[in-house]
């Protein structure tokens, strides 16, 4: 695969332009930050919790990713911030620690960082003078840092820690507000001294976001996780506002442009509005909607924008009277299953997963060019999918909360046992009635095509993933469990000596003695042979790191597809096939999560990713060359 030379100081990735990979339309996004840019109303950027960034040119009627692929992988695009040159700030932090700071010229097609010496640093926050865009301030859980050459070098100017949020006073920028975890501290000699500004304040107030009056500077707002305060003279005293408010976790809180006493506050229950400066407050809309972020701009009297956790963009165009989810072009979704239908040509399934309103399950009759939302009814989170050609049980579903079954997709029924919640992690389906299921509680297995479940005895362990293969000349079920691998070979469990003690993905691939049991995880893959005495024999693997397994069926025909993002290939085990066969990931950031072979075209498949929605390839695979020996380990699987 041809290597991109970069000459760039960010760890920034692109997506590939193969043309054999498409993306599905299916549209929506985890928001964390969302901003105007000051100088083009029309123009927005939006940040999420899967290190993207995304502009719309249109008012946030679509979006579009102007890098084509993930500026941040492995990091929470938290704040985008535009200086008055026009460039495009950029503050993250790491799901597994550290952080990015970082600037594009560009409108984010192309980025630099500007954190050296900051590379371990967790940013939480940063601010830039409106009058002087090298002055830059950054906040994180160790700190305050600021930087007067435009990021080019840093200094400590706060010890600081779990600092949340940050404000510049426009009039000189010697005034710092920081909010912390605990309530918050101001400067007014540029960090030389601080002060902990907390009178009226409840002791854990923690100071999510801050925001200056434009028009009286002494005027400051805050939202914390109990409710809102306002102080009139820079936080010398605070008075709460709470009266009206459902819930209490406040995120944002927008002051209108238009009109002095109109305020709008994001909480975790949707959004208020007060009318009367603050004193009051009524929610308005859906309270299902956790509000990350607000926009407003004082050319666009009446249009209020939200930035919601899991489903996108809402847009109002009346004062937030009515809302409009405007997600086209956003792809930040999590697909935790993709089913193909056997019984309808063109015909595939996808549920997503931890994504507020969006969470559900899709259909696409076209492919997966267009997708549908299915009126599900009340569906836990679904993590498991399966499509059979059963009319009265056409699809069975293992969520968060236990099984469930329906005949038409839409209207549901809960399996048995119903009485305590199960997560279930993956259905497979053994024939048209036999069904088995790894659990939270140990495998279950229907006898009745997914009515009703039962605990297999001896299999109390929670299991993560299973595949069918053989012991023998017996069928056997595998399964990955936190005790290791286990198989049932019809009458009794065995643990399989030798076998991994990890792992999160397991796949099974060929019969008999060239039967191959593969095992992947964060530290790479591990095949091996399992014989009729339940010993694995280990052989060689492809060395692919943070790797994942997936089983496959077409016709009666068996593949194995082994993903890794430090190989940047997904690889093939076909069947008739000696060798391994490989093509490429659809991006080079794609954590697969579900794979789908078409049953009507042998060169179609459907991958289902963590945080990249869904992508189809289309064509055919390759011969695997970077691993030649890789092959010779599977040569007898045929």
């Amino acid at each position: 695969m041809r290597k991109l030379l970069i000459s760039l100081v960010i760890l920034i990735l692109a997506t590939p332009a193969f043309a054999q990979w498409r993306r599905a339309n299916l549209y929506g996004a985890d928001v964390r930050a969302l901003i105007i840019d000051p100088s083009n109303p029309d123009t927005l950027y939006l940040g999420t919790s899967g290190g993207e960034v995304y502009v719309s040119t249109d008012g946030a009627k679509s979006w579009q990713n102007p890098r084509g692929g993930i500026p941040f992988p492995g990091y929470v695009v938290d704040h985008l911030v535009v200086d008055r040159k026009g460039r495009l700030w950029a503050a993250c932090w790491g799901a597994w620690g550290g952080g990015v700071i970082a600037v594009s010229e560009d409108g984010g097609r192309n980025w630099i960082r500007r954190d050296a010496g900051l590379e371990d640093f967790s940013v939480r926050a940063i601010a830039i003078d409106p009058h002087d865009a090298d002055f830059v301030l950054v906040g994180g859980l160790t700190g305050v840092y600021r930087s007067t050459d435009g990021g080019e070098s840093w200094s400590k100017i706060s010890d600081q820690i779990n600092v949340e949020s940050l404000a510049l006073d426009p009039r000189t920028h010697d005034r710092i507000y920081v909010g912390t975890w605990r309530q918050g501290t101001r400067t007014d000699d540029g960090g030389k001294t601080w002060k902990l500004i907390n009178n009226g304040m409840v002791l854990d107030t923690d100071m999510f976001s801050i925001t200056i009056d434009r028009y009286n500077p002494d005027k400051v707002w805050v939202s914390t996780c109990g409710w809102v305060y306002n102080t009139p003279n820079r936080g010398e005293n605070w008075t709460r506002y709470r009266d009206g408010f459902n819930n209490r976790r406040i995120h944002d809180i927008e002051l209108d442009p238009c009109d002095q006493d109109s305020i709008y506050a994001g909480s975790v229950a949707g959004l208020y509005h007060s009318h009367d400066g603050g004193k009051t407050w009524y929610s308005i809309g859906d309270e299902s909607l956790v509000v990350n972020t607000i926009a407003l701009h004082p050319q666009r009297p009446g249009r209020v924008i939200l930035g919601v956790e899991g489903d996108g963009v809402y847009l109002s165009n009346d004062d937030a009277k009515t809302f409009t989810r405007t997600c086209d072009g956003l792809r930040n979704l999590t697909i935790t299953s993709v089913a193909a239908d056997a019984a309808q040509p063109k015909n595939v399934y996808a549920s997503v997963a931890f994504g507020g309103e969006s969470s559900g399950i899709y259909r696409s009759t076209d492919s997966g060019t267009t997708w549908t939302r299915l009126a599900t009814n009340d569906l836990p989170q679904v993590l498991s999918l399966v499509v059979t050609e059963d009319a009265e049980v056409r699809f069975l579903a293992g969520t968060e909360k236990g099984f469930f079954w329906s005949s038409d997709g839409v209207q549901w029924t809960q399996a048995q046992p119903a009485s305590f919640p199960i997560r279930v992690d993956k259905v497979l389906r053994f024939n048209n009635v036999r069904y088995f299921a790894a659990t939270s509680e140990g495998v279950f297995t229907s006898r009745d095509s997914g009515k009703s479940w039962y605990r297999l005895a001896g299999a109390d362990n929670r299991a993560v993933d299973m595949a069918i293969g053989n012991l023998g000349d017996k069928h056997a079920l595998f399964a990955l469990t936190s005790a290791g691998v286990i198989a049932f070979d019809g009458t009794q469990w065995l643990a399989i000596d030798g076998a991994p003690a990890k792992g999160r993905t397991l796949a099974v691939r060929g019969t008999g003695e060239g039967q191959l049991v593969f095992v992947a995880g964060a530290q790479g893959v591990k095949a091996g042979r399992v014989n009729a005495d339940a010993k694995w024999s280990e052989v060689e693997a492809p060395d692919a790191q943070f790797a994942s397994v997936f089983g496959g069926w077409r016709s009666n025909d068996s593949f194995v597809f082994l993903t890794s993002r430090q190989q940047q290939q997904m690889l093939v085990a076909e069947p008739r096939e000696s060798e391994w066969r490989s093509f490429p990931l659809p991006s080079r950031t794609a954590e697969v999560t579900s794979v789908a072979l078409d049953p009507f075209n042998p060169d179609r498949l459907y991958v289902g990713t963590l945080g990249e929605g869904i992508f189809i390839y289309e064509g055919k695979s390759e011969k695997y060359e970077a691993k030649k020996k890789v092959a010779e380990a599977v040569a007898g699987t045929n």
